[in-house]
């Protein structure tokens, strides 16, 4: 692959005006921006500097917002709660439903509340993500677009390989293709299925939607975004938006939302563990002891396996791939299998007896996990994010998008996790994420990456393995072939464990693509494990 080689840095349209601007020259900017707003289809001014890969294409790399309140109402709109106003960004003002659809589209501003699919923290669809009220970062190869959105760790993987949609199948943010013309990268975007909304106000569509994008740039800055939408079921004509994304100067990288977590923290359905999730207060985690004295390997030379490669020599990662994790998410340890979980080969390394380091407590506290009641309080069980390093060998697929400055992985269990490859420091210990803060780096062909940050709120896996805010991970991925990276993680906690350890495990490239897998949208298995876990609250009163 011939991925892009220029990264800009990230910056928003100066603002020209200030509070001792002379009042023609306000009136004139004004009439300007309003100029810009009534014309969509406007080109970049001949000496515009755009950003371009080493392909010659515009280069879109970075992190964007939208401005403007389309997220509230696609169409002109007075305030209403918690739906700020604003005009209509649809090119004719108004949508053209069908009279049954238009009935439809008031009902469903009525009952806004609850009946809205993003009131329920679930995946918003296209177009309707690009215009939220939170900020994406684009990643661009020659394969592929890959957007990864802070809302819930949501993304969009767009194949610009010419690949075809795939057949009957449908999906919450639907299947997206893309090519160029000229410098607009075009979107194809079908599959969708019928539960998403365009906005908060009740704008709906069918399964029959079909999205069409145009994403120009008409500024080194700011991006024209157009969306084409086709609905024979439900609008009597095709109708397009039109807004501009901008720059977010502020931004150096994306940060977490995940909605549900915060819903349910706030609701009391998720509650808090005060051994692992992280204090507060700018607490440092604890000394660790008696830590194991871990070597690992060494690279391997470039000689010892045939692996793809990209133009600046580096390993090529990209792509598709699963990982062998001998049952992993059920436990790190050996183990036989059971009625309800499978025999384990056990992935611990070192210590070489292979059984983690826990201590006293923690041990404990595995074995209360085990119980059929504590089900309910895996995190995964409710469809937040993984962490580090479970996102690795939880049983779904992940794809790696790889350019000058990062790797990003999306996984298929939709969350993705973002490594800066620019020597950067990590973040004050007082963010703390699920996914953590990750800063990789290269030793020879292997991909070495730091991880912090964590917010101490995840498991190792179903087997109740712990973890605290106080992990600190180091990954190392090595290439052992063309389709092969050999994979080891190191963690030191001492909050939970006595030393430091290290899990193994071989990861295989496959030539497949990522189907969306909407765990929170389909979750039907939470309400069992959670009917297990009052049934034993009640027993225990």
């Amino acid at each position: 692959m011939n991925p892009s080689q220029l990264i800009f840095t990230n910056q928003y349209p100066e603002n020209t005006l200030n509070m001792h601007t002379h009042h023609r020259a306000a009136i004139l900017a004004i009439a300007l921006a309003s100029a810009l707003i009534a014309a969509p289809n406007r080109t970049p001014a001949p000496n515009s500097v755009i950003p371009r890969t080493a392909a010659g294409k515009p280069d879109f790399e970075g992190i964007w917002q939208a401005s403007g309140s389309a997220a509230a109402d696609l169409q002109d709109h007075a305030a209403a709660y918690n739906m700020p106003a604003g005009r209509s960004v649809v090119a004719g003002a108004v949508i053209p439903y069908q009279d049954w659809a238009a009935r439809k589209k008031a009902e469903n501003f009525q009952n806004r509340g609850k009946a809205d699919p993003l009131a329920q923290c679930y995946m918003p669809g296209v177009p309707r993500i690009m215009y939220l009220d939170f900020p994406f970062q684009i990643f661009q190869t020659r394969d592929a677009v890959a957007i990864t959105f802070e809302w819930s760790l949501v993304y969009r993987l767009i194949y610009t390989d010419g690949s075809r949609h795939p057949a009957d199948i449908d999906a919450w943010m639907g299947d997206s293709r893309g090519h160029w013309e000229g410098d607009t990268l075009v979107v194809d975007v079908s599959n969708h299925n019928d539960k998403t909304w365009f906005d908060m106000a009740g704008d709906f569509h069918s399964n029959a939607l079909h999205v069409v994008e145009r994403y120009r740039m008409t500024g080194p800055d700011t991006i024209q975004y157009e969306a084409a939408i086709e609905d024979s079921k439900v609008f009597t004509k095709p109708w397009t938006i039109s807004l501009d994304l901008h720059r977010r100067t502020d931004r150096d990288r994306l940060f977490e939302y995940v909605c549900q977590a915060e819903a349910e923290e706030v609701s009391g359905a998720f509650t808090r563990e005060d051994r692992t999730w992280y204090p507060g207060k700018g607490t440092p985690p604890p000394a660790i002891t008696g830590a194991s004295n871990i070597t690992l390997p060494a690279t391997p030379s470039r000689s010892a396996a045939k692996i793809r490669r990209l133009a600046d020599e580096k390993p090529d990662l990209q792509g598709f791939w699963e990982t062998d994790s001998g049952a992993a998410n059920q436990g790190l340890e050996k183990r036989t299998g059971t009625d309800l979980t499978p025999a384990g080969r056990g992935v611990v390394v070192d210590p070489p007896t292979g059984i983690l380091p826990l201590q006293p407590w923690a041990v404990a506290e595995r074995t209360s996990r085990n119980l059929p009641e504590r089900g309910y309080d895996d995190p995964t069980a409710h469809c937040f994010p993984a962490g580090v390093p479970r996102s690795v060998y939880v049983p779904a697929a992940f794809h790696i998008i790889q350019t000058p400055g990062y790797i990003v992985f999306l996984h298929e269990r939709m969350s993705w996790r973002i490594v800066p490859m620019d020597k950067r420091e990590h973040l004050p210990g007082t963010i703390r994420l699920w996914q953590g803060d990750s800063i990789g780096r290269w030793d020879g062909d292997t991909l070495v990456i730091d991880t912090t940050n964590l917010n101490g709120k995840t498991w190792l896996n179903e087997g109740g393995d712990v973890v605290s805010y106080a992990e600190h991970v180091v990954e190392r991925f090595t290439p052992a072939g063309p389709d092969v990276l050999q994979y080891q993680a190191t963690v030191t906690d001492p909050v939970v464990y006595t030393g430091t350890w290290t899990i193994a495990m071989p990861i295989k490239h496959k030539k497949a693509e990522m189907y969306e897998v909407a765990c929170h949208e389909e979750d039907h298995d939470l309400p069992h494990l959670k009917a297990l876990k009052d049934a034993a609250a009640a027993k225990s009163r």
